[in-house]
């Protein structure tokens, strides 16, 4: 009865570490040129930014408070999944 207990705790603990919903098991994009990079993260930031604010906050002018705040949140989540380095 032991080893079943075992095999049951190691199944459990193996179910619960994959499938821990965490920020950090994102696979960090890579592309082949810096200025490629950049403009793939600029992008992404914007579809973000776009997608958090809604297309009539998004039709704003750039420099609108609730904007330039949407799109600092958005470049926080979005940025570390980038590695904007020849490979």
């Amino acid at each position: 009865m032991g080893r079943r207990r075992t095999l049951t705790a190691v199944l459990l603990g193996w179910a619960l570490f994959y499938t821990r919903d965490g920020t950090d098991w994102r696979v960090v994009e890579q592309v082949e040129s810096e200025h490629t990079c950049s403009q793939v993260r600029a992008a992404h930031v914007a579809s973000e930014t776009r997608t958090e604010i809604g297309s009539a906050l998004a039709d704003q002018p750039a420099d609108n408070p609730l904007r330039q705040q949407a799109v600092a949140r958005a470049e926080r989540r979005v940025g570390p999944r980038y590695r904007c380095a020849p490979l």
